[in-house]
């Protein structure tokens, strides 16, 4: 027998899992359509990724509670859970245990998703950087644009930049 407390961080965990399973699935998805260049899929994608997350923010803040509920009633300030680990009845750590393993590996494997898809995404944007200057003629100094605080294109120098590293 778990506590109502347990019941409700294993149900939390469960739902936590399952949103970063989601989360991985539109990632993945997404970087098919980074690589072939659909835009309107990647923004739908990015649209769907955005829900899923606040969504997750939710179950977030109702597994945090579970689990300053749940080490307040052992008597424990920390709620993590190597903490609680030690504290709990051995029917709570056998229900926790493995939820607490896949939330970590999911996260983890979010974790990868992304770095793939920014690195896949810097690529693409390396590619477009080097075609457009390719195309400028020899006439026009090739400048990298520069953007404000804000995200929009600041005003060029009144005297272009002479760059000895285009990487740079």
């Amino acid at each position: 027998m778990i506590r109502p407390a347990a019941a409700r961080l294993a149900a939390a965990l469960d739902e936590a899992a399952s949103l970063q399973e989601a989360l991985i699935a539109l990632i993945t998805a997404q970087r098919g359509a980074i690589a072939a260049g659909r835009v309107d899929e990647i923004e739908r994608i990015g649209r769907d990724v955005e829900t899923t997350a606040l969504r997750l923010g939710t179950v977030e803040d109702a597994r945090q509670h579970a689990a300053a509920e749940l080490a307040d009633q052992l008597g424990l300030a920390a709620t993590r859970w190597s903490h609680l680990r030690g504290a709990l009845q051995p029917a709570e750590v056998a229900a926790l245990d493995p939820r607490v393993a896949r939330l970590e590996a999911r996260v983890r494997d979010l974790e990868l998703a992304n770095s793939i898809n920014g690195q896949l995404l810097r690529r693409e944007l390396d590619l477009v950087d080097y075609s457009i200057r390719g195309l400028l003629t020899t006439t026009q100094a090739p400048q990298t644009p520069r953007y404000t605080a804000g995200g929009r294109l600041a005003a060029r120098p009144d005297t272009a930049p002479i760059l000895l590293n285009t990487t740079a």
